[in-house]
């Protein structure tokens, strides 16, 4: 079977439940400090404010957030983007399950029903082919 090739990967393989909801949050907001955060996730139920922090120092480190300090706190915004992180999750799974081949990935992707999910994926062939 044919491997995809490698090329600069971040350094992660999937994200947490806490991972992708922060990251929703940063990518919404573009520039978030941990508690803007914090406050924005306690909407959906507690959560320690140090649990956010190490999380987002984590997400820093594994280079999916840049962190600079501004005066008493960190400033951070998305390294990435979200489609380099679908791009990147969807690799290590073909790469990990399917021996390389994306053929089981775009077989469940096929079954996509929704009309704009659809539609999306003739633009997305349309660009590969054009």
């Amino acid at each position: 079977m044919a491997r995809r090739s490698s090329r600069h990967r971040i350094k992660v393989n999937g994200l947490s439940n806490l991972e992708a909801e922060i990251m929703q949050i940063v990518w919404q907001d573009g520039k978030v400090t941990v508690r803007d955060v914090h406050e924005t996730m306690l909407g959906n139920g507690y959560i320690p404010y140090t649990t956010v922090m190490a999380a987002m120092n984590n997400m820093a480190q594994k280079g999916l957030l840049k962190q600079n300090k501004n005066g008493k706190a960190y400033i951070y915004t998305p390294a990435v983007s979200k489609t380099a992180v679908a791009k990147d999750i969807v690799d290590s799974v073909v790469e990990k399950i399917s021996d390389g081949s994306i053929i089981p990935v775009l077989s469940h992707l096929l079954k996509i029903k929704d009309k704009k999910e659809v539609e999306g994926l003739v633009k997305l062939r349309e660009k590969l082919y054009s």
